[in-house]
């Protein structure tokens, strides 16, 4: 694809596309079930994966808090816990890169474990903050599961198409 110096310029420009596509994806999702079920789509999440092989980690550091302050500014109106959650998942990224990168599978669960991790971080920064009320039955049947679900669907097709796109070539 765009070799790594071009695709830097880009690359905050594709990011903030998949942060929208993220929101209008959750947003039709959640329409389509009448509100009853919320998956979180987290294409973002998955292309910073696989941009943590190929970028440096201050780059993608500054990257994710501008992302996130701009995520928070939009959504939800107070800057900060997006603009936190975000450097987070990429320092995690980072310091795991060797085990995380060893194959297709690892890659896979640890997506599992980001998504996991980034819905558990800004709920509980939202619940001391007292930002948001959640009974922990729906959180987790109503909302993490389902999430976890579109996510796993999400990672098997677009799995190469991002290897590929944000690959070290």
């Amino acid at each position: 694809m765009l070799k790594k110096e071009t695709m830097k310029y880009y690359l905050p420009v594709i990011l903030f596309f998949l942060m929208l596509l993220d929101g209008q994806v959750t947003r039709v999702l959640g329409e389509w079930t009448k509100g009853v079920y919320m998956a979180n789509a987290h294409f973002l999440i998955l292309a910073l994966l696989f941009c943590s092989l190929s970028f440096s980690k201050r780059y993608l550091l500054i990257t994710t808090i501008i992302l996130g302050a701009v995520f928070d500014m939009y959504y939800i109106g107070v800057i900060g816990i997006y603009a936190v959650a975000l450097p987070l998942i990429i320092f995690i990224m980072y310091s795991m890169s060797q085990t995380i990168h060893t194959n297709i599978f690892t890659e896979f669960f640890s997506m599992i474990i980001f998504v996991t991790g980034y819905e558990l971080f800004t709920l509980i920064i939202q619940l001391i903050f007292k930002l948001a009320i959640v009974n922990t039955n729906y959180f987790i049947t109503q909302f993490l599961g389902p999430t976890l679900l579109l996510n796993m669907i999400i990672f098997a097709i677009f799995v190469f198409p991002f290897k590929k796109l944000f690959s070290d070539e």
